[in-house]
């Protein structure tokens, strides 16, 4: 209790000398005629009667500090004041009206209040408390350190640039630094020993608890300010305000604020006003000692005396001892001590304890307007503010949470089952539990369920012999109750409870509510706790089948694409299929149609057949959104003609009718003969001219040369093998000639017309002229000769590589330039015929090929994306608890700005993990338990915020070592 004006302080002193309060909490008075401005509906946030509520209760607190906050932009804050709003972000010192002065705020509480504004809006993530957050920070930079120069708004104005929304963290970060620099250049102190020493001075003999309470946050706004800027002295000048307060309290005896001396003395009935805020006093030693790290050995014994001063009730007295009988309860000496009971974690039992008692003292305190109020109706935002922090604290370190969760998360499809597993969640402080009972109702497409669908998983049974029941209301809830006989502590940890198993039949959305609980500790005292239910989707209805699906051929691999809307879509299986010989796992290559056991497979009607198939077998899957796959091979062996299948998949596993159409490839280029994934002259073009005009029959016939006709006359299409190495197996061999990059497949086109000549050159000497027209890879010219035939390559050979062979001893020209579209370009003669026997056109049995193994028409004469989020999502991270490394996941729907930080349980920032542009999709970042020094975090509770665009969510970790 920051007593800052006389009134105050006559009306505290009345009400301890003439004990007008009861004992016990002094909050619960109704307004007793304090007036409530018209312009403003108190909300009835706080669930009053459960005084573990410490969620709501700090939220009500929140709200009731936000309605008395002076906007900056007109009712930014939600409060309704439209005229004598002084828009300055801060409060009035005291007050009877739910209504700010029409006068400017002073200039030292704004930080202290707003802290529990902040401290609240971390958890919450609350936009209206964000506003009055954000007016609080511009309100104290914008009146500058001649009016706002607390530490407690230096603390502030650094948390604040600490979170993820502050888009300018540098703007505020100068402002405490101006705050510190105007204390030291317009006072009567220089440096931060001379300044602990004048506020020892200036606090006694008033007050000397005060001394260290005022001390102890200028020494943490200078440790905040040397880990911001190193090297400019502040840390040391934190470690001599620290030593003054040493001094004062240890070395000197009995000294101005001695913890052991004569503090403890205390009159209670005030007349020694010497002895006053004595439990603030033992606060500020604490918290200086902590955070500058010095004479941390002290600490201990002041928490042991600081507990000594807690009431059974959990109230702190405002002075030593928490007299019986006599009501010193105090609202500011219960928060603070609330808060360095905190900042001194791990908790020891006695810690624990106290935090505990004074967190729910505050609570049952609270007024139904979320403030502190006293006897009379006054009541004092700054303490509202320092109590809805301690509040915050409390529902950050005890809020327990009773959840559940499917497994799987669903969607199930008809038949399938989900195990909903309910948990307690619990944080450091809340406290041990003896006994639950939880009532819980299920609605949508599931089978019905009995008591003998919920199965315990021990967790109280773990502690000692227990008692598990469940109960059919009869009214379609369940009530499941167990509870541990006999003495115990209670369940300390996180804990699964107990399962429900449910089965899916029929579509569309089911429900899992906790309807309500109970909790009981060790010694049958309520336990508060957050109740999440869950829910999950039975979707039994497959997806749409896909259609147009190609396969293209590649070395090593066949390339697979499909047409599909991706609705009700999650992944694409792709199944594939061999043209086999006797054994679907046999390949039939190289001969395929014509070795006699030959099989083509039987396309599959769905998924689900596929599945169980013998012929077919999985190669892979794809998410939805891509419509595009790989199947990849290794090794020769694999070579054969694949047909391939996709199903689309939802994200309960239905799979769809097959494809109207399915589609085959081969996994290697046609003509290349020894699998390096080229046909070259030195290998592949010497093996076909090896085995050129052979059959199955001759000793040179090479089955691997016997690669045409195709079914599509491409050289991507599928081998129809004839036994026989000709005109027809050169096409292929000339068309995949050099072959380094992937060709789409595609229907052939109809041939073109082309003009060649047969002409006499000169007496027994003829050549086949091309006079212009389609272009022309291969030619095939035969006739009956009954004289020698000798046979070389025209003019237009040049040009590239060819392959030109008369086979036998007849005409009988084989011939075609080699590579992918390459032609005979030009006019100009392609071959030149000696024979003694006279040849006209007529005699002649001419086939030209164009680029694409079409026949041409001859004259004589003159070629899907990952489907992105639908939602933005911050995951919990896993594992969790860890340690000492964690994977945070998150999803985004667009691109956006992204920033992911890791706070301490105090808020304080710990670790920017992310702070840059992310682009629509799935993202996952693993901190390793280290703050954005490099330094090992110790063992506790984080907090982890993502902050992209539009959205804002805060999750829970811990760290176990």
């Amino acid at each position: 209790m920051k007593l800052s004006t006389i009134a105050s302080l006559l009306f505290i002193l009345v009400v301890a000398a003439g004990g007008a309060l009861a004992a016990g909490p002094v909050a619960t008075h109704d307004l007793d005629g304090a007036t409530i401005s018209p312009k403003l509906t108190m909300p009835a946030l706080k669930a009053f009667g459960d005084p573990t509520d410490y969620g709501s209760a700090a939220m009500a607190g929140a709200t009731y500090l936000r309605l008395l906050q002076a906007d900056i932009t007109e009712d930014n804050a939600g409060n309704g004041f439209t005229d004598d709003d002084p828009d300055d972000g801060g409060w009035d010192w005291t007050t009877y009206d739910f209504t700010h002065s029409s006068g400017a705020s002073p200039g030292n509480i704004t930080g202290a209040t707003a802290n529990g504004l902040l401290q609240t809006y971390l958890f919450s993530g609350d936009a209206a408390i964000f506003t009055a957050v954000k007016d609080a920070a511009d309100g104290i930079v914008t009146r500058g350190p001649t009016q706002v120069s607390s530490a407690a708004d230096a603390l502030y104005v650094l948390d604040f640039a600490d979170l993820p929304e502050c888009t300018d963290p540098a703007y505020y970060r100068a402002a405490a630094v101006a705050i510190w620099d105007y204390r030291m250049t317009s006072t009567n102190y220089s440096n931060a020993e001379e300044m602990a020493a004048y506020i020892r001075n200036y606090r006694y003999p008033s007050w000397p608890g005060l001394i260290p309470w005022d001390v102890a946050p200028w020494a943490e706004v200078l440790m905040r300010l040397e880990a911001l800027y190193p090297g400019n002295g502040y840390g040391a000048g934190a470690v001599d305000m620290a030593e003054v307060l040493w001094s004062d309290s240890y070395d000197n005896d009995p000294g101005y604020f001695a913890p052991y001396g004569a503090n403890m003395g205390a009159d209670p009935t005030y007349a020694d006003h010497t002895f006053w805020a004595y439990s603030l006093g033992i606060s500020g030693l604490m918290r200086c000692f902590q955070v500058t790290n010095t004479h941390t050995d002290l600490i201990p014994a002041l928490e042991a005396k600081l507990l000594e001063c807690q009431y059974p009730d959990g109230a702190f007295s405002f002075q030593y001892g928490a007299e019986p009988g006599f009501n010193d309860r105090d609202y500011q000496g219960t928060a603070y001590a609330v808060l360095a009971l905190h900042d001194n974690v791990p908790f020891t039992g006695a810690a624990l304890a106290g935090f505990a008692g004074g967190v729910q003292w505050l609570a049952a305190a609270q007024h139904s307007s979320g403030g502190f109020l006293y006897g009379d109706g006054m009541h004092v935002p700054e303490e509202g503010g320092e109590c809805t922090a301690a509040l915050a604290y409390g529902w950050m370190n005890m809020g327990a949470t009773l959840l559940a969760a499917p497994d799987p998360a669903g969607p199930i499809a008809c038949g399938d089952t989900t195990m909903v597993t309910f948990s307690f969640d619990r944080e450091a402080a809340t406290v041990g539990v003896r006994g639950y009972e939880l009532t819980l109702a299920v609605s949508g497409p599931v089978d019905a369920f009995d008591e003998g669908d919920f199965t315990d998983l021990g967790a109280l049974a773990a502690l000692g012999d227990s008692y598990f029941r469940v109960i059919d209301n009869g009214d379609g809830t369940f009530t499941v109750n167990d509870a541990v006989l006999g003495l115990t502590p209670g369940l300390l940890d996180d804990a699964d409870l107990f399962t429900l198993m449910l089965i899916g039949n029929g579509d569309g959305p089911v429900t899992v509510d906790i309807l309500g609980y109970k909790l009981r500790d060790p010694d049958n005292a309520p336990v508060f706790a957050d109740m999440v239910g869950t829910g999950f989707t039975v979707d039994c209805t497959a997806p749409d089948a896909v259609d147009n699906i190609v396969a293209e051929p590649h070395h090593n691999r066949v390339h697979v694409t499909w047409t599909h809307d991706g609705s009700d879509t999650a992944v694409y299986e792709i199944y594939r299929a061999l043209w086999y010989d006797l054994d679907p796992a046999v390949s039939a290559y190289p001969e395929y149609d014509d070795l006699p056991d030959n099989e083509i497979p039987t396309r599959p009607s769905n998924r689900d057949v596929a599945d169980v198939s013998p012929e077919w077998f999985y190669a892979g899957s794809v998410a939805v959104g891509t419509t595009a796959f790989d199947d990849i091979f290794t090794d020769f062996s694999d070579r054969g003609v694949y047909y391939y299948e996709v199903f689309a998949v939802d994200a309960a596993d239905n799979g769809s009718l097959a494809a109207p159409d399915n589609d085959r490839a081969t996994n290697y280029w046609l003509g290349d003969v020894d699998g390096d994934g080229f046909v070259n002259i030195t290998v592949d073009i010497d093996a076909l001219g090896d085995c050129f005009a052979t059959t199955p029959l001759d000793g040179l016939y090479n089955p691997h040369c016997d690669v045409g006709p195709t079914d599509d006359w491409s050289r991507l299409g599928i081998p129809e093998t004839d036994n026989v190495i000709d005109f027809e197996d050169l096409m292929i061999f000339a068309m995949n000639y050099a072959v380094v990059s992937d060709i789409n497949k595609a229907n052939p086109v109809p041939g073109s017309v082309v003009n060649v000549s047969w002409v006499s050159l000169d007496e027994g000497v003829y050549a086949l002229r091309l006079l212009g027209g389609a272009p022309v890879q291969g030619v095939h010219l035969r006739a009956a000769v009954d004289a020698a035939v000798s046979v070389s390559q025209g003019d237009l050979a040049g040009s590239g590589p060819v392959f030109f062979k008369n086979v036998g001893t007849g005409l009988d020209v084989n011939m075609a330039t080699l590579g992918v579209g390459a032609s005979f370009a030009g006019t100009g003669d392609l071959l030149v015929v000696e024979t003694a026997a006279p040849l006209s056109a007529a005699d002649l049995a001419l086939s030209l090929r164009g680029t694409d193994n079409r026949d041409l028409e001859v004259k004589f004469g003159g070629t899907g994306d990952a489907q992105l989020p639908a939602a933005y999502n911050l995951q919990a991270n896993f594992p969790n608890p860890f340690n000492p490394t964690t994977t945070i996941k998150f999803a985004l729907p667009e691109t956006q700005d992204v920033r992911l930080s890791v706070y301490s349980i105090d808020g304080h920032l710990v670790a920017t993990l992310l702070n840059e542009t992310r682009g629509a999709g799935h993202h996952e970042v693993v901190w390793t338990g280290k703050d954005d020094s490099g330094r090992a975090v110790a063992s506790g509770t984080y907090f982890y915020r993502l902050a992209a665009g539009p959205y804002s969510q805060v999750r829970k970790m811990t760290l176990m070592k």
